[in-house]
């Protein structure tokens, strides 16, 4: 299957930088004083108002050891929905109320399956169908996990303030992990404190975006019935 783990490694860390279509509070003029704080302070504070907008957009690409890997996901609560690329392959991925989805494209059947023959027969079966994963299955669990605020904004090291910058017309502030790993996560100074960017030590290696913060997405909802077919069935093909 597509490299799962590294996007757990990239949530383990402040890794990297997405891309929205709404305007966060923080492009307001009212300065919110965290640039005063600790660093800890801060980011405890950009958790805080991440958690309250309940739902946002992560955009980007981060370096994995057999390529790079694309993201661009909605996350509502605990609930998700976008896509994850590598290689040439994409899964389309769905989680609501606990229960999760896949829709993954033909170059991902074809990569990750024993046989032409096998890919096809799947690809056949799914048509542009959701496959169900049973609660039991945990290949997706880390992915799945880019729901945790808490583990997204989670540095390796400790934290010192970094340079402030511009982020598409968002005052911000870094705060620069130390670790080995290293990495920066850009925090809003205007309006609401949120995690605008992450930004990895080696910008080559990935960087993701913040944006649409509480932003309503009509698309992450469970899909139809008619439109889901059990992945159990598809292991067996």
């Amino acid at each position: 299957m597509i490299a799962l783990a590294a996007a757990a490694a990239l949530l383990a860390g402040c890794g990297d930088g997405g891309d929205g279509g709404g305007e966060p509070e923080s492009t307001g003029p009212t300065d919110n004083g965290v640039s005063a704080l600790a660093p800890d302070e801060i980011l405890s504070r950009a958790t805080t108002a991440l958690k309250e907008a309940k739902s946002y957009r992560i955009k980007g690409s981060i370096k994995v050891d057999d390529g790079k890997m694309d993201l661009d996901l909605r996350v509502a609560g605990s609930d998700v929905g976008g896509k994850l690329s590598q290689n040439g392959a994409t899964v389309e991925l769905l989680s609501v109320g606990g229960q999760q989805y896949i829709r993954p494209d033909a170059t991902f059947w074809q990569q990750n399956l024993d046989s032409p023959e096998a890919a096809r027969n799947v690809v056949k079966l799914m048509g542009d169908k959701w496959a169900k994963v049973p609660a039991e299955n945990k290949d997706f669990a880390d992915l799945f996990g880019v729901a945790s605020v808490d583990e997204l904004l989670k540095p390796d090291g400790s934290l010192t303030k970094g340079e402030t910058r511009d982020i598409d017309g968002v005052q911000t502030i870094g705060l620069v992990d130390t670790s080995a790993k290293g990495g920066t996560i850009y925090i809003a100074t205007t309006g609401k404190p949120y995690p605008i960017a992450l930004q990895s030590k080696d910008v080559a290696e990935g960087q993701l975006t913040f944006s649409d913060f509480g932003a309503t997405f009509d698309d992450v909802q469970a899909p139809p019935e008619a439109q889901v077919v059990d992945f159990e069935e598809l292991r067996r093909k």
